[in-house]
């Protein structure tokens, strides 16, 4: 039977519980300075929310291009998109919001509930994105779709990392006409 030398285990646990103060000391919960850099970056993050709709109404007119500023351009990027794909990368992802443009009927949304988590350079925001979709048939239908997109700090401006909606019936028949 194997015996661990005397005062290994003791040692592991005194080695566990410094590291996990030394991670707790090194998180800004709570501290002063980190909520003032917090609030900036927090109100950059929401404007890049706020612009994600833009993206999306430029989108449903055929205009993929806004998505291109607002995106990072990283082969880390993702995109899970309404109609049901996965997209990994930059070229990967703006190849499919352009066929998503041309084959959009039409469309207009906005964001509702929006929370907004930032951590250092990297941030989460989860939404409803509500509004209306025009459909193949041409009609015009209601839409409510739950969203989470992860925003990175890239140099002083803050871009989409990934993005994922739930899957959406009408858009993928949409896209897939």
């Amino acid at each position: 039977m194997f015996e661990p030398m005397e005062g290994t285990v003791s040692n592991l646990m005194q080695f566990a519980t410094a590291l996990t103060a030394i991670a707790l000391a090194a998180t800004p919960v709570g501290s002063q300075e980190s909520s003032t850099a917090s609030a900036a970056d927090e109100k950059a993050v929401r404007a890049a929310v706020d612009q994600w709709f833009v993206v999306l109404n430029a989108m449903f007119a055929g205009d993929p291009r806004p998505l291109a500023e607002l995106y990072s351009h990283g082969e880390d990027a993702t995109y899970m998109g309404a109609e049901g794909g996965y997209r990994i990368g930059w070229e990967a992802i703006y190849d499919d919001w352009k066929t998503q443009a041309e084959k959009s009927l039409g469309g207009e949304v906005h964001g509702e509930k929006i929370h907004v988590v930032v951590q250092g350079a990297m941030a989460t925001a989860t939404h409803y994105t509500k509004g209306t979709v025009k459909t193949a048939e041409d009609k015009v239908i209601d839409q409510r779709v739950r969203e989470t997109s992860v925003f990175r700090k890239e140099g002083d401006r803050w871009k989409m990392v990934g993005h994922q909606a739930d899957h959406y019936p009408v858009w993928a028949e949409v896209v897939d006409r």
